[in-house]
């Protein structure tokens, strides 16, 4: 449930040059540095939290996957020369899950990665909406990132670059990514 989940969340956030990319790079860091706390029995004990045997992989696999992403956001941001497509972001949403899983912390994911979260609960609150009201919408256009590049905060207003969608959505996953640190 937690790969099928986070790899759809991930893909409903692919939409925008940079955008999956730098969330799930935010979002990577954050489980890296839970992983590497968990590893250490000492850490673990001072902090009081689960000593995870063998997670220093994890940080490993993690560093790699943050290297990939900020080589792959230098061909990616906008104008994108590259493209991640369907695959690449339902490949990104894999590998957090399951670093999230191989950490414990999948229900801190709900936190880390609430932008996905927000993503994915935008279409469905949409979708939902636009049969009960027989066509009517609550956002310009879902996943909600789009929302803003129509119409910023209130959907009213002027539209959105790219990159500004972009780096308000990186500071929504900093913020969660940050929140998630203190609470565990």
């Amino acid at each position: 449930i937690v790969v099928t989940a986070v790899s759809n969340g991930a893909n409903l956030n692919d939409g925008m040059d940079g955008m999956c990319a730098g969330n799930s790079a935010i979002i990577g860091v954050a489980i890296g540095i839970l992983a590497y706390v968990s590893s250490h029995i000492q850490f673990a004990a001072y902090l009081n939290i689960m000593y995870i045997p063998g997670s220093e992989e994890l940080v490993v696999f993690m560093c790699a996957f943050i290297g990939a992403l900020i080589g792959f956001l230098w061909y990616n941001a906008f104008p994108a020369q590259v493209f991640m497509g369907d695959t690449g972001s339902l490949a990104l949403g894999g590998a957090v899950a399951a670093a999230a899983i191989g950490s414990h912390t999948e229900l801190l994911l709900v936190i880390i990665g609430g932008v996905y979260v927000l993503e994915t609960l935008s279409v469905i609150i949409q979708v939902t909406y636009f049969k009960l009201t027989g066509g009517k919408r609550v956002f310009r256009m879902t996943p909600i990132h789009h929302h803003f590049e129509l119409g910023g905060l209130s959907g009213h207003g002027k539209p959105w670059s790219e990159w500004r969608v972009d780096v308000f959505f990186w500071s929504i996953s900093l913020l969660g990514s940050i929140l998630a640190l203190v609470i565990y």
